[in-house]
């Protein structure tokens, strides 16, 4: 696995901020890999203006979908309501490269993402980071980043050996690490990992892999209960996302229909990403 990292070790894909913003709460809400499904966001932040959560955490991929110009004005009416920190995924990475021409288009999708998202929903992505932490009264430090603390592209499951974990946060001094990317929900706990006691993935807000009812995933950390972590899954008109996905431009519109209607399973997701690693 060391060989494996040699290969995006120093590559845009490890870029992180010299120092890691950090946040206090009493209660987080964690999101990740929206991809610009904004029926499903919509639905999630109707849940999230009930409860009692004093910050959001978007962990990265939030507008790589059909839908980025409604995704960013959704999400910037949020940070108005409640405080909202933006974490860096590979394919918000990707859209700033691909408008600044540090990428180029391999596909037409890539060309029609670069020309779908406007000037304001790319400045929106620049202030993304790399990773947060977030200091939760009654629970502990929680680190927050999208593939991995060394890699935004790295694919971490609930069965990744221990040590490619203990290497993937080397330095890393938090309680529960909060990753994203793989678009499984999961709940793991951790030993012999320093300090860290939990891995969890809140899943994918707009294209979750999964076995079970579908609906957006994302995840709640609070102190006050036995269980401070609650997983969730949020019901929305997906006849009608798949309606306007329908009715897109968005060369890739067949194909996520497809997924939402037939999602990969957990044991199929994992066995793709551990044989993988590192994934764009």
């Amino acid at each position: 696995m060391t060989d494996a990292f040699a290969r995006v070790a120093g590559t845009r894909a490890t870029l992180r901020e010299a120092r890691i913003p950090r946040a206090t709460a009493t209660s987080v809400a964690l999101l990740s890999d929206v991809h610009a499904n904004v029926h499903a966001l919509r639905a999630v932040l109707d849940e999230i203006d009930r409860s009692s959560v004093d910050l959001v955490v978007l962990a990265g991929d939030t507008t790589w979908g059909t839908f980025p110009t409604e995704t960013v004005m959704m999400l910037r009416d949020l940070q108005r309501r409640i405080p909202t920190m933006l974490v860096r995924g590979n394919a918000d990475r990707a859209v700033v490269e691909l408008t600044d021409g540090l990428r180029q288009p391999e596909t037409d999708r890539d060309t029609w993402m670069r020309d779908r998202h406007s000037t304001a929903d790319v400045d929106f992505l620049r202030d993304a980071v790399f990773q947060v932490d977030v200091d939760v009264a009654g629970v502990g430090r929680i680190r927050i980043c999208h593939g991995s603390p060394r890699a935004d592209i790295e694919a971490l499951t609930p069965r990744t050996p221990l040590a490619r974990i203990a290497a993937a946060v080397d330095g890393v001094e938090a309680d529960i690490l909060v990753t994203g990317h793989t678009h499984l929900q999961f709940d793991r706990a951790l030993a012999g990992v320093g300090r860290l006691t939990r891995h969890i993935n809140p899943g994918s807000v707009g294209l979750p892999y999964h076995a079970g009812e579908p609906g957006a995933r994302w995840a709640r950390i609070g102190s006050g209960a036995a269980d401070p972590l609650q997983l969730f899954i949020t019901a929305y008109d997906l006849d009608a996302h798949l309606a306007a996905l329908a009715d897109s431009d968005d060369p890739a519109r067949d194909r996520i229909s497809q997924l939402l209607r037939v999602a990969p399973t957990p044991d199929e997701l994992i066995e793709h990403a551990e044989a993988l690693v590192f994934s764009d």
